[in-house]
């Protein structure tokens, strides 16, 4: 008896200091990664001032972005299970969880289980990886410093973030510019084509602006020009190189080269293989050596016109899309001062399927006022619409936006409001549509029947305004 008594005691002092020294690990843990991230930021924002050119740098520095998302999002999704627990504890009901919306989610994946082994186990595993990268981090700093000032750093990231191409900074480094800076050999008549393929609003289009606006770019070629896959099916493959498109770069000064890039953007339909081989045999006849073609498309069918490895642009990772969407909407304040908030947010942009049109839309809303209360009614109303789209069309409104298929939205339970088509186009400022989707959502104004409505203007080049066809009618 006196054994079994000794043996059950000592049971249960383990599971005692187990349930009551994880939380003080997890706590210790959290302490140390913050320490960590906060070294991982600045060195990022540093390398990111400069001018760096060496393709093995950007590779690593691309590599501790994502281990900073990362660790940001294990973090915040830390926080807000503690803050969910604390109101809980408070008899609180009305807070949001966000897990159990996001299990609902097919598309998205916890990167958390409930328990706290799990949750210690994951937070040791970033801790881990962390700790892995910046041992070499020295040598890494003191190479990048060696490079030119690129810009002056905003004295806030939400400010650089809003207006820079954010997480495509390995795609032009090191793969597009690589390629248009090559120098082709001038006995072999051919010119160089690069695909890019991505789905409708992934930023290919951004990716290509940023590309030919870069001083590299503009130093290499004489001419660059944009045409559409309309022109090039309409239009003789010769009259269509010299005279169609829009010039976006030409330097008129004298100069020995005379290359051209030529960028073409296909809508939907891709032009078929005759013509193609057509088009791309007069550009090597007419074109001089060196210059390129760039192919942009959301069908794989431009994949086996490239003479290189096409480049396939997906939407961001779960880590890296939060740590952008929180950015952008919290500005300024820190969000660790709000983690019930920053569940609300969370939970939205798991469901916005990597959407930037759907981030940029949501914390326009959210940022006007930083109260959990108004979160709550948006999150109430984004719950809402989800559930609407799906029941009606059987996917979420930002899947069906990435599709191009019609969604519905209802306002104040008295009108439906629904987008059966949406574009993007570079409009003269007495194109843009006064009437902006907040305004119709919100009710501040009142209209019916057939409209134009802004959706978003970007604010990034090719500072494209996106505008919906709608229509609105009383249920």
């Amino acid at each position: 008896m006196g054994d079994i008594t000794n043996r059950v005691v000592a049971f249960l002092m383990a599971k005692c200091s187990k349930v009551f020294t994880t939380p003080t690990t997890v706590g210790m843990g959290q302490s140390d990664l913050q320490r960590l991230l906060l070294r991982v930021q600045v060195i990022i924002e540093e390398a990111e001032g400069r001018h760096i050119t060496n393709p093995m740098i950007a590779y690593q520095l691309n590599m501790l972005r994502k281990e900073m998302y990362r660790g940001y999002f294990t973090l915040d999704t830390l926080r807000i299970i503690h803050c969910q627990e604390q109101l809980k504890a408070k008899g609180r009901d009305d807070v949001s969880n966000s897990f159990t919306l996001s299990k609902f989610n097919p598309a998205k994946r916890l990167f958390f289980s409930t328990g706290n082994t799990h949750m210690e186990k994951d937070l040791q595993q970033v801790l881990d990886n962390v700790n892995n990268i910046m041992v070499t981090m020295s040598d890494f700093v003191a190479i990048f410093n060696n490079y030119p000032p690129l810009y002056r750093q905003p004295y806030s990231m939400h400010l650089y973030i809003g207006k820079c191409m954010f997480g495509r900074e390995m795609e032009m480094a090191d793969r597009v510019i690589d390629f248009l800076m090559q120098i082709e050999n001038p006995s072999m008549k051919n010119v160089g084509v690069l695909p890019i393929v991505g789905p409708t609003n992934v930023g290919k289009s951004t990716l290509v602006a940023h590309v030919y606006n870069d001083e590299r770019v503009r130093n290499h070629f004489s001419k660059i020009v944009v045409i559409t896959g309309d022109e090039i099916n309409n239009e003789s493959p010769t009259s269509m190189l010299n005279n169609r498109g829009v010039i976006v770069y030409q330097d008129n000064a004298l100069r020995k080269n005379d290359r051209l890039l030529t960028i073409i953007e296909f809508s939907r339909d891709v032009v078929d293989e005759v013509t193609w081989n057509s088009l791309y045999s007069s550009a090597c006849a007419v074109l001089r050596s060196g210059s390129k073609i760039i192919m942009t498309s959301t069908s794989d069918e431009i994949i086996k016109f490239g003479t290189t490895q096409a480049l396939v642009l997906n939407f961001l990772p779960q880590e890296a899309y939060w740590y952008f969407f929180k950015t952008i909407t919290f500005g300024s304040t820190d969000s660790d001062d709000h983690p019930e908030l920053q569940s609300i947010g969370m939970e939205m942009a798991r469901w916005m399927n990597g959407s930037f049109i759907g981030a940029n839309i949501n914390s326009g809303h959210l940022s006007k006022n930083l109260i959990a209360k108004y979160w709550q009614m948006h999150l109430a109303f984004f719950k809402e619409n989800i559930q609407r789209n799906v029941s009606l069309f059987g996917k979420n409104q930002f899947v069906l936006m990435q599709e191009s298929n019609p969604m519905s939205f209802l306002i104040k339970d008295k009108y439906e409001f629904t987008i059966y088509s949406h574009y993007s186009a570079s409009l003269a400022e007495d194109d843009v549509p006064i009437i902006t989707m907040y305004d119709v959502l919100t009710g501040s104004v009142k209209c019916e029947g057939e409209l134009k409505v802004l959706l978003w203007k970007s604010h990034i080049l090719p500072f494209k305004y996106y505008v919906a066809n709608c229509i609105i009618e009383k249920l």
